[in-house]
């Protein structure tokens, strides 16, 4: 059960101001009232205490054309707030204070025993990021948000289920909330991270991003917003079965991607299991023709999950992250070329791959980006 539940926007006008200022800074009471239908008093009076809190100021002559005497416009003063985005990974807490632009301002990360029950780790980590990044934050930190590693419930407080840690209805948000004492909303990792994408970093309004670590997961944005399909609204990727008869899979399935286009199944393949095996494969030539083989059924099987990704979504971006977010160009570039055979023609030249924006702190980021979401930019229902 939700215990915590402050929001900054008291009202859902308070949370529309945030929201488009976020976006178009500049804008005036009149642009505001203009863009929303609401009336001048109803955007005067969600804009006062937003002034009040520090979260707005105003910055002269707004910047829409009007006739007669300019109207002052109002900008967003991002580092009047911050929220913290913890990522869960296994084996690895990664964790950032953020802004509300989606901005790191420090970010810390520690390894945890995987044997370790889930409860303590959650624990352990909740108390680091107390004593670490919310009792030296410059800024009100208002929230928190988790990157969990698998799908959560629809209250967005609950682990439902983590295939490789083996975590299974781990209460998240509770343990979080005790040890912090600020409201935290979780949500899948990847898909936290396709969010940050289509908010703060490249800004696309259909991102597909596809995170390749321990796993292989995917997260989507559609139309703008986090897509939640199906039964608890998650979208396997590193399970789809891609060599018949394969690997026994974590999942208990065979053959699945994360079997052969996760890390360690990358190095696995390779002489000496390597701890960063995307970098010996990531050149476009080789003298060794076994490392050069490796390289092409790694680029193979991914771009199998990735053309399904396209055929079913038709994504305008692929972001990637995890051990690809320091892949070449001219790696990238084979692995859309690779993609691009596996698409329906009409769809091929439609995507581009990219790199997160985010480097190694995108689930932090992520995180972060559903607390602010959730919490600052919120539009309460009625």
């Amino acid at each position: 059960m939700r215990t915590m539940t402050p929001r900054v926007a008291a009202s859902r006008y308070e949370g529309l101001v945030l929201s488009l200022l976020r976006t178009r800074p500049g804008l005036s009471r009149t642009g505001i009232s203009e863009i929303t239908g609401l009336s001048p008093t109803t955007v005067t009076k969600a804009v006062a205490p937003l002034i009040g809190k520090g979260y707005v100021e105003e910055t002269g002559a707004g910047g829409e054309p009007r006739i007669g005497r300019p109207a002052i416009g109002l900008r967003l003063v991002p580092e009047a707030v911050a929220v913290c985005g913890i990522q869960l990974g296994v084996g690895s807490v990664r964790a950032a204070l953020v802004d509300a632009l989606g901005r790191t301002q420090r970010a810390i990360s520690f390894p945890f025993s995987e044997r370790q029950e889930a409860g303590t780790v959650l624990a352990e980590a909740a108390e680091r990021v107390r004593a670490e990044l919310l009792a030296t934050a410059a800024a009100e930190v208002i929230a928190i948000g988790v990157g969990a590693p698998g799908p959560v419930d629809a209250e967005h407080r609950v682990n439902l289920l983590s295939v490789n840690l083996g975590w299974r209805d781990v209460p998240i948000a509770d343990i979080v909330e005790r040890v912090c004492g600020r409201p935290v909303t979780a949500d899948h990792n990847v898909r936290a991270m396709a969010f940050a994408e289509n908010r703060f970093g490249h800004r696309a309004r259909d991102i597909a991003f596809v995170h390749a670590k321990t796993g292989v997961g995917l997260g989507l944005v559609l139309k703008g917003e986090p897509f939640f399909g199906g039964h608890h609204g998650v979208s396997e990727l590193g399970h789809i079965q891609v060599v018949t008869d394969g690997e026994l899979c974590p999942c208990g399935a065979h053959g699945c991607l994360e079997t052969v286009a996760s890390e360690p199944a990358l190095a696995r393949q390779l002489p000496g299991s390597p701890d960063a095996p995307l970098s010996v494969i990531d050149r476009a030539s080789f003298s060794d023709d076994a490392v050069a083989a490796v390289r092409e059924r790694f680029l193979g099987h991914l771009a199998v999950g990735l053309a399904g990704v396209v055929n079913l979504f038709n994504p305008e971006l692929i972001a990637v992250g995890g051990m690809l977010a320091n892949a070449s160009d001219v790696f990238l570039g084979d692995l859309a070329t690779a993609t691009r055979g596996r698409v329906f023609p009409l769809l091929r030249d439609s995507f581009q791959i990219k790199r997160t924006s985010f480097g190694e702190n995108a689930g932090a980021i992520g995180a972060a980006a559903t607390a602010l979401e959730a919490f600052f930019y919120a539009v309460p229902a009625d």
